[in-house]
């Protein structure tokens, strides 16, 4: 392609086929916006060529672009904005801030199935225990089987990077209970 200086490429002719391989469009979609008139061809020109300028600006700039034609600036801000989101989520995760949802529903699998099995294991442990107590003896024996196992679960759960403490496990079980 030849280049221009800036006042010439104001005046620069290019036929329909040139500018539809320029900008990625059809002859059947050139046409049409010639019929739209978005596209303006050269009064001048015998062979029917497009004003470049005056056409790209246009093309370009219209806000009648509709089916396979794009506003190019739209497109253009939605693509930098999609960019600029994926940098962000790739900048959290290397912060330690973001988690892919696979990692977090296998830390959440494990933690429930230890907490589950761990829960299991107290009738069977207190059931001796229990033998010949009083409803609120019995009541204080499985809460402090239940506290000791939060608290277990808890230590654990720091281990692997969770934060909530003992204690708001504990306090969110004697609200329940």
């Amino acid at each position: 392609m030849e280049l221009y200086k800036s006042e010439d490429i104001k005046a620069a002719l290019m036929t329909q086929s040139e500018f539809g391989k320029l900008v990625g469009l059809s002859q059947q979609r050139i046409s049409q916006l010639l019929d739209e008139q978005i596209l303006i061809r050269s009064e001048t020109s015998k062979r029917g060529c497009l004003e470049f300028y005056a056409s790209i600006e246009n093309y370009l700039l219209s806000s009648k672009t509709s089916g396979d034609a794009v506003n190019f600036w739209k497109e253009r801000g939605l693509h930098e904005k999609a960019k600029r989101e994926l940098a962000e989520l790739k900048l959290s995760e290397r912060k330690g801030e973001l988690y892919e949802a696979s990692t977090v529903e296998d830390f959440l699998t494990e933690l429930i199935i230890n907490t589950r099995n761990k829960f299991l294991t107290i009738p069977p442990k207190i059931s001796r225990e229990c033998e010949g107590k009083t409803a609120a003896q019995i009541h204080d024996i499985i809460a402090g089987e239940i506290k000791a196992v939060l608290m277990e679960l808890s230590e654990g759960a720091e281990s692997d990077g969770y934060k909530a403490s003992a204690e708001e496990l504990s306090d969110a079980a004697a609200d329940d209970g």
